[in-house]
Order: structure tokens, then C-alpha cells, then sequence
């Protein structure tokens, strides 16, 4: 069975060597409580309608795990709706 291009993974379950590799491309500490998404894609290219239902697949397992961790620790919508505003603020500073 082929492996899916998305992976996500509590920071707690990661090797220590994994870690630090991952700390190095990131170029910053990551914390014990933090999960950490990978996604591979091939820019240029358009998937087939197998790779779409594939990536769809995975993406929606992908939120079904968020959503059960944000759930178990009581993390209101409001809270991630905040932090995924810091992080496109973060990655795409607007303009004034």
C-alpha cells in the first residue's frame, strides 16, 4: 500500500534525531506539544483525478486528527481561527 504525501505527527512521538532535522529546517525550537504537517507536492504539474481523491483523502483524515486534539484539550474555535490568522500574518505581512 502506497504511503500518503501528507503526514502529521505529534512533536512528543519524534526521534531525537528527527527532531533536530526538523528544528533545523524550520529554523526554530519546536515544543513537545506542538504537531508538526508535511505535505509533498510537485508544483508544475496537475494531479490526476486518483492523486486528488488520494490528497483529498488525507486531508480530511488530516482534520479529523486536528480536530480530535483541538476537542481533548479544549481548544475553542475562535483560538485556532486566531493562531492560523498569526501564522498567515507571519508568513505574508500585509502591505500598508
Amino acid at each position: 500500500m502506497e504511503q500518503s504525501p501528507i503526514a502529521v505527527e505529534s512533536v512528543r512521538n519524534l526521534q531525537a534525531r528527527s527532531k533536530r532535522l526538523l528544528e533545523d529546517l524550520l529554523g526554530q525550537k519546536l515544543q513537545e506539544d506542538q504537531q508538526v504537517f508535511i505535505m509533498v507536492l510537485s508544483p508544475g504539474t496537475e494531479p490526476d483525478e486518483a492523486a486528488r481523491q488520494k490528497a483529498r483523502t488525507g486531508l480530511e483524515a488530516t482534520f479529523q486528527k486536528t480536530e480530535a486534539y483541538a476537542r481533548a484539550r479544549g481548544i475553542a474555535d475562535e483560538e485556532i481561527d486566531a493562531a492560523i490568522e498569526e501564522a498567515v500574518e507571519h508568513v505574508r505581512p500585509r502591505k500598508y
